[in-house]
């Protein structure tokens, strides 16, 4: 099933999709999820431990985890896309939640990828590995019945493009979960965040990711903030 989910043949290659024929100008943030260094650390050594730090201890990220399960509350039978997925974390939750799912973990850097790989097989959960940009998803209109995707939205640099191809490849009352961190309201966070700008990172206002996700058919159905952690859940129209 996960291949007729593809608008046309991807070719496939030790384990995973390759959909990306050509990897696009990015900024630093973005190049350096192509070292294997970083794809190799970023799991154990700061995404378990992220919002923990991002909230002074307020939240975990096994808080997110499971706020996404109960606000998703995905189905057997239901197809969910987790994309930039990094090394696979929502992915592989979903199937440990509901291994009657079909998962796709789709992300723009090959070394996450091959990461994410390992960390199934070890696991034995079997998500689709997909290489793809965010931008220019391989799949058909109105394939999937969630979409996921946590933490990525801050590197995207063509959010819009990012979130009308959700739209697209979601039936109609599909669910769209998003985790990202928004822009600071202090004098000290918003020179932090200005000099992580310059590494290619965003930091969008709610209101404007709210009224972007409005404008390709998404609209928002539940929203919490942990400090600068934004956790929102959106529905197709």
């Amino acid at each position: 099933m996960s291949a007729e989910l593809f608008a046309a043949p991807v070719p496939f290659e030790e384990g995973i999709y390759r959909a990306l024929t050509r990897v696009p100008p990015l900024p630093l943030a973005q190049r350096s999820n192509f070292w294997p260094a970083t794809a190799a650390l970023y799991e154990p050594l700061w995404r378990h431990r992220s919002i923990g730090l991002l909230t002074r201890g307020g939240f975990s990220t096994e808080r997110e985890l499971a706020l996404m399960l109960s606000w998703l509350r995905p189905r057997p039978g239901e197809t969910v896309l987790d994309a930039a997925a990094s090394a696979g974390l929502y992915a592989r939750t979903l199937l440990r939640h509901e291994p009657g799912l079909t998962v796709h973990a789709l992300d723009l850097s090959l070394p996450f990828l091959q990461r994410a790989k390992t960390y199934a097989e070890r696991d034995g959960i079997a998500p689709t590995l997909v290489h793809a940009d965010v931008r220019a998803l391989p799949y058909r209109d109105g394939v999937f019945d969630a979409v996921v995707c946590g933490g990525s939205p801050n590197e995207f640099t063509e959010l819009p493009a990012a979130l009308a191809e959700f739209a697209r490849v979601l039936k109609p009352g599909g669910r769209l979960w998003l985790m990202y961190l928004s822009r600071a309201e202090t004098l000290p966070g918003r020179l932090g965040q200005g000099l992580l700008r310059l590494t290619g990172l965003r930091f969008p206002e709610p209101e404007a990711l709210e009224a972007a996700a409005k404008a390709v058919g998404l609209e928002p159905q539940r929203a919490q903030h942990r400090g600068r952690v934004a956790l929102t859940l959106f529905r197709r129209t």
